[in-house]
């Protein structure tokens, strides 16, 4: 029919010049496609349809995967869904995106095991100690000690700084050389640092062993050394470490870890079973032998101490055979004699088999208090004790201010405050009348002018005794007037007492 013609020509000649124009969108040109082409680049070149988007003759996009051409005018038709549409599927299909080859997973580093909070550095509290001078040694009683913690509020470890200002431990003055913490149970336990309790040890701190390990740190910091005081007055069940001895056992083994776990210099023996007698001396010298052993296999360098008995190196009946001895006497019976039996016999079985027991100690402070000053004199107690030991044993002489435990003596700083009674000596061991006063001053003057060992020095007991007593007119000694006499003649650092 010619309506029909006409109606061809019309739209045919519409679609042309809208093709020609590209439609209403702004003269915007779409990509043309061939088909047939099979050009992966004709594909790239085809956008995404757009249901807004006007597309004209040529045009081409892709939908779902697939590529089609307008055959003319459209908006809104969807692509592959009206048979006798607008669109046109071509035989191109787009190049899909190629599938990422898959990174392979990493094998996890394993996570590291946590390095253990180092100990806090950068002490710049505290006087040092001189560990090149005379030695100048305090017992120090765990029981008056005063609680602290080494830990802040947010769970970080405080500086060192901050425990000594904290710790009456780590504030000992810089004139001790030693410190012997007191006292530990020589049927000894440990439960080690993860328990973080003193139980089974004997010891009386206020404050938990993690807290005192850092006191010892900061000690350690000013370079004064710490040991472990096993005994004492109180515990004298010595027996089950007694059969340890020259073997193994549990005693040893945790003396040993508690000197590693707390960091400790080494261990004091405190024997004070008295009595001179055969079966006494054996167990003194297997006590030795076993806190010896103990010590070592702590780790070298490690140091063993002994607190020796008042009288321990009189001569008595049964030493009479000593050249030392002949002719004497001494005027005390008791334990009298009995370092001097003891230091020389030999170790039996263990490391230190045949080996003297006396050559397994490294310093002897002698407790020459306690004895009165009738018959009593330190000054001749030191000489019969030097010459039990080898040179390089260093022998103390030992002090206790007033009031003592069996009283009597009254030690005073200088030699002219001996005013009083108890503050010059009546007679030594061996009835030598007045062989002088009863001072601080005297007793450091003797170990000056020993030349045995250079480092021969003196003893406290202890640190933090502060009773406060009058000789005449005269005051007698305290611990701070004894560190500072006793620093002040052996050359040690100033520090002033702070108890």
């Amino acid at each position: 029919m010619k309506t029909t013609g006409k109606t061809s020509l019309v739209v045919a000649l519409i679609a042309s010049a809208l093709a020609g124009c590209g439609g209403d969108q702004g003269g915007t040109t779409q990509p043309q496609i061939h088909a047939q082409s099979g050009k992966s680049s004709d594909v790239a070149s085809c956008p995404a349809w757009v249901s807004t988007q006007v597309y004209t003759l040529g045009n081409c996009v892709t939908y779902q995967t697939k590529v089609y051409k307008a055959k003319w005018w459209t908006q809104g038709n969807v692509p592959g869904t009206e048979q006798w549409g607008p669109w046109e599927l071509q035989t191109i299909t787009p190049t899909p995106t190629p599938t990422p080859t898959p990174t392979p997973t990493p094998t996890p580093t394993p996570t590291p095991t946590p390095t253990p909070t180092p100990p806090p550095t950068g002490l710049t509290k505290g006087v040092k100690a001189d560990q090149t001078k005379r030695v100048f040694t305090g017992y120090y009683p765990s029981w008056s000690d005063n609680w602290f913690t080494a830990i802040n509020n947010d769970g970080t470890p405080k500086t060192l700084d901050q425990v000594f200002t904290e710790s009456k431990l780590a504030k000992v003055p810089a004139q001790y050389s030693h410190i012997q913490l007191s006292f530990a149970n020589p049927n000894f336990s440990w439960g080690g640092m993860a328990a973080d309790s003193w139980s089974g040890t004997g010891i009386s701190f206020n404050a938990k062993p993690s807290d005192i390990r850092q006191a010892i740190r900061v000690l350690h910091a000013r370079n004064i050394k710490v040991t472990l005081a096993v005994g004492g007055a109180t515990y004298n069940d010595w027996t089950p470490l007694v059969n340890e001895a020259g073997g193994t056992g549990p005693i040893k083994t945790a003396l040993a870890n508690f000197l590693r776990d707390m960091e400790i210099d080494g261990m004091d023996v405190d024997y004070e079973i008295g009595g001179a007698d055969a079966g006494n001396v054996t167990a003194y010298a297997k006590s030795i032998q076993a806190l010896r052993e103990a010590t070592d296999a702590a780790g070298s360098g490690k140091i063993l101490t002994l607190a020796g008995w008042s009288t321990g190196a009189d001569c008595i009946a049964a030493t009479s055979g000593d050249a030392a001895c002949a002719g004497k006497l001494s005027y005390w019976g008791g334990s009298a004699g009995r370092e001097r039996l003891t230091f020389r016999k030999t170790a039996v079985g263990g490391p230190k088999n045949g080996q003297s027991i006396g050559s397994l100690l490294n310093i002897v402070s002698i407790m020459s208090y306690d004895a009165q000053t009738l018959h009593y004199d330190p000054v001749t107690a030191y000489k019969a004790y030097r010459p039990l030991l080898a040179a390089s044993t260093i022998v103390s002489l030992g002090l206790e201010t007033a009031a003592e435990g069996w009283a009597g003596g009254m030690l005073v700083v200088n030699n002219a405050d001996a005013v009083c009674a108890g503050s010059t000596i009546t007679q030594d061991q061996y009835g030598v009348a007045n062989p002088g006063a009863y001072s601080v001053e005297r007793f450091a003057n003797t170990m000056l002018a020993s030349t045995v060992n250079s480092r021969d020095g003196l003893m406290l007991w202890h640190i933090l005794k502060a009773d406060s007593l009058q000789c005449g007119s005269k005051a007698t000694a305290m611990p701070a007037g004894v560190g500072a006499k006793v620093g002040a003649m052996f050359g040690l650092p100033a520090d002033p007492y702070p108890y």
